[in-house]
């Protein structure tokens, strides 16, 4: 009867608690598989991505960067790295390795989302010429009912930042996201520029947006 690889039971194991989003266990499995097999650019991706759903940050940095330094390919690895450094409060070293992951084919929004947050965290500046980078890549008129991966990480990023400029860079190009356009109207509103609120309302599609716009339109007929 041929022995059993125990590295196969691992695996299983790996594979269930990862469905399971068990991390200690991931962890502590894909320990005992690079144990038995070092230097595996898989198990170390999967392996960093175990340690920073737990908030381990510095050691979750380390291992990514030896899974890069063992011939990891996937665009996860850097992404990855890049949300290590951003829990380390490292932007200045977030932001090339959500580049690297884009270099290297992410299509995923939240790469986009990630790294815009932590540009303009640094400066608003910097996040809107990146826009305008991913604009030039990719030129109108796009899609809005299906958006491209980056612009679709862009509204995601825009929601969540301080300020309006990424939604009024987003608004300007016909963005129709109730909650981007939202971002934008809520400031003009702040500001007191009811005409200009009213022709963002008068954009949007939403009940609250609708009665809103009712209510600023009789507030400018009063005497």
């Amino acid at each position: 009867m041929a022995e059993i690889d125990p590295r196969r039971i691992w695996w299983e194991q790996a594979r269930s608690a990862l469905a399971e989003q068990n991390w200690p266990l991931l962890e502590g499995t894909l320990l005992r598989l690079l144990e038995a097999a070092p230097g595996q650019a898989g198990y170390l991706d999967l392996l960093g991505h175990a340690l920073l759903m737990q908030g381990n940050y510095t050691r979750c940095r380390d291992v990514l960067e030896e899974a890069l330094r063992c011939g990891s390919t996937s665009f996860w690895t850097p992404h990855k790295l890049g949300d290590a450094h951003r829990g380390l409060q490292r932007a200045a070293a977030a932001i090339p390795a959500y580049e690297q992951a884009l270099r290297w084919g992410s299509d995923s929004p939240i790469t986009v989302r990630n790294l815009l947050e932590v540009l303009h965290g640094e400066a608003v500046a910097s996040a809107l010429a990146r826009l305008e980078a991913f604009a030039a890549g990719s030129p109108p008129p796009w899609t809005w009912s299906d958006p491209p991966a980056w612009l679709r990480g862009a509204c995601d990023a825009a929601t969540r930042v301080q300020g309006e400029s990424l939604a009024a860079w987003l608004c300007a190009r016909g963005c129709p996201d109730g909650p981007v356009r939202a971002v934008v109207w809520q400031e003009s509103l702040h500001r007191l520029e009811i005409p200009a609120t009213l022709r963002l309302l008068e954009a949007s599609d939403g009940a609250l947006e609708s009665a809103l716009a009712q209510r600023l339109q009789r507030l400018l007929q009063r005497p």
